[in-house]
């Protein structure tokens, strides 16, 4: 199967029927008692809301009762073991809006979700962090255009990268840095995360600066140390101080850093309204509705914030407000802006995708209504994405504590946008023109495309390769195969004169093949828009014997704490290439991974392709039976 972005959520296909059936009056509702303790769970938790400006509860009522109803029906899903908890907020402009929760935040604690329920919001924290470092810009205490070798003297890089890496290369992920340091990333008691600093001397770039998109968690956290080096506080300090408490960021906080704001927790052993403990609604994390232990984030910068969802919307607000809120500028308009605009439109390898300063500018469910923001965040077990249409005055944000919650985390928070901009402008998704019908090509059409386009391509998750099965065109991977169904032979072209397919696993989408900066790459196409999918690998080089000799199964090395995401590591030679094969437990089910590794000497190899953790360094380290595979931190022993 292509590895290729997230699909649409259901929204797209069914918020026409939902909205028609809204408009003739009709009651979206679950059947029996579920949908009622539904709806008393939810008015319990509006009442427990704390929001500055609440809007009056008869706006956005169809878009309450459309998200409640799927937000139950995905606790029901496999008998509600999937998903134990689930937050949401959603704000227009200087107010929130809708504020609810679903579920349990802890199920030994007898604590239901609320939006006051605090979990790890993980790489959302990306966007904290880029609005306190141009705050420190604002006041003069770093440039964007600084390099690392200014901003971390000590900081020495393979081949004196750190001279030609900016602060602003870091914002924008466009470093070269590699994607993750996995040295205790995940870990129940990870080292202070400024030791990175000396862990990392001389680690080599996964790609020049300034070519392409390479997401890092390492280059947003040496931003991060960048940050506590001009302020003089430490990360954490200057980020609570200068942001997220003026912001109204009560409970949001860091491991180790200043304490949250305790708010009046609610008794859920008495009367309704009857007095609490002081303190926070900690989310518990589970897998399969079983109490798991969700194991620390350890780069705080780059994912490590723990905030509820009504934490997000202030941040949201601040947004929207270009700087501003509750009457306190914290940003200017400027940063704001600078923040919100895309940063590598003269990149010809990231293709479509927009990128600014930490937030992803697009997704393709929202192209119809303008500008978007958005980014999503993950630990172990929690997720959580924060989404803003600045144009249309709206947010929303979404969280979760289990480790299957990550489609219904997506697919609420689109639903919810979409639902409100509805309400609130009367627009609905026109949708895309659906592509045209495959025809049943002749053979020598096929060889042709071949020809033309066969061959293993890198996507985000591995290995894929294009060949015959059949009579006809298949992608072949780990995680499954899929027919390649040729258009018609006036569709088969774009304006690049490039074969064009579709499959049935991507409804609405067109395949397309073309060209880039010399690389040849797989595209998708939804509504006229591109975005890469794949880079199309160079034939197999020869395997020099050393690395053929490292076949066989792996394991990984962990430090004290250390949890690993990965499972069953696996050197393999097959079809003249080296890989790297194990399963990714970030995934519901574990995920199929299939790296291809180019060997460039006896020791060292590139992982292929252009995606997240692609470009990457493998290093032999150690003799004989002391060998061992080291790989961005993370250690594998036979």
């Amino acid at each position: 199967m292509l590895s290729v972005p997230r699909p649409a959520p259901r929204t797209r296909a069914g918020l026409g029927r939902r909205l028609v059936l809204w408009a003739m009056g009709l009651q979206l509702i679950a059947s029996g008692c579920d949908a009622t303790q539904g709806r008393a769970r939810q008015r319990d938790a509006e009442t427990e809301t704390e929001t500055r400006g609440a809007a009056s509860p008869a706006r956005y009522r169809a878009t309450q009762e459309v998200v409640n109803d799927h937000a139950l029906e995905f606790m029901r899903a496999e008998g509600n073991k999937e998903i134990v908890g689930m937050s949401l907020a959603l704000v227009d402009e200087d107010e929130v809006a809708w504020a609810t929760g679903w579920g349990q935040a802890d199920v030994d604690a007898k604590l239901r979700a609320s939006p006051r329920t605090v979990y790890d919001v993980g790489s959302v924290t990306k966007v904290i962090t880029v609005a306190a470092v141009l705050q420190a810009v604002e006041a003069g205490s770093l440039r964007l255009d600084a390099p690392l070798s200014e901003l971390l003297p000590e900081l020495h890089l393979d081949a004196g990268a750190e001279a030609e890496i900016t602060l602003e290369d870091l914002l924008t992920h466009q470093s070269g840095l590699p994607s993750d340091w996995f040295f205790h990333s995940l870990s129940t008691d990870p080292p202070p995360f400024p030791e990175l600093v000396q862990e990392i001397q001389g680690v080599p770039l996964a790609a020049p600066p300034r070519t392409r998109t390479l997401y890092s968690n390492l280059g947003m956290s040496l931003a991060g140390l960048a940050l506590a080096r001009a302020t003089g506080h430490d990360y954490e300090t200057q980020v609570t101080e200068s942001l997220l408490r003026p912001a109204g960021m009560r409970t949001a906080h860091f491991v180790g850093g200043p304490e949250p704001q305790a708010v009046r927790l609610p008794s859920y052993e008495g009367p309704r309204g009857a007095g609490g403990l002081a303190g926070i609604e900690r989310a518990a994390a589970y897998r399969h509705g079983e109490a798991r232990t969700n194991p620390q984030f350890r780069l705080s910068p780059a994912g490590g914030m723990r905030a509820s969802v009504l934490d997000l919307a202030a941040f949201a607000r601040l947004v929207l407000g270009r700087g501003r809120v509750d009457g306190r500028t914290l940003l200017s308009p400027e940063s704001v802006d600078a923040m919100l605009s895309p940063h590598n439109l003269e990149l010809p390898l990231d293709l479509g995708h927009s990128f600014g300063y930490a937030w992803f500018l697009d997704r393709h469910e929202f192209d119809w209504l303008g500008s978007v923001a958005s980014h999503g965040g993950r630990t172990f077990y929690h997720h959580a994405v924060l989404i803003i249409l600045p144009e249309h005055g709206l947010a929303v944000a979404v969280a979760a504590n289990s480790l299957g919650a990550g489609e219904a985390v997506e697919t609420l928070a689109a639903e919810a946008l979409l639902m409100a901009v509805y309400e609130k402008h009367g627009l609905e998704s026109p949708g895309g023109a659906p592509p045209p019908e495959p025809d049943a090509p002749t053979k020598k059409r096929v060889r042709a495309f071949l020809r033309a386009h066969g061959g293993d391509y890198a996507t985000s998750i591995g290995l894929s390769t294009i060949t015959e099965k059949d009579g006809a065109p298949w992608s072949r991977s780990r995680v499954g195969h899929n027919e390649l169904q040729l258009l018609p032979a006036d569709d088969t072209v774009n304006s690049s004169g490039l074969d064009a397919a579709v499959i049935e696993s991507m409804p609405g989408a067109v395949l397309r093949f073309l060209e880039r900066d010399e690389r040849a790459l797989m595209a998708i196409e939804r509504d006229g828009r591109l975005h890469r999918a794949a880079v199309r690998l160079d034939a197999p080089a020869k395997i020099p014997e050393a690395w053929r000799a490292r076949a066989g199964r792996w394991e990984q090395l962990r430090q004290p704490g250390e949890v690993s995401t990965i499972r069953e590591p696996t050197i393999e030679v097959s079809g003249g290439r080296l890989r790297l094969s194990f399963l990714g437990l970030l995934e519901e089910p574990p995920l199929p991974v299939v790296l291809v590794l180019e060997p460039i000497d006896d020791r060292t190899a590139r992982i292929a392709g252009l995606a997240r953790g692609q470009g990457s360094l493998i290093e032999v380290r150690g003799e004989g039976e002391r060998e061992r595979i080291w790989w961005s931190g993370r250690e594998l022993g036979r």
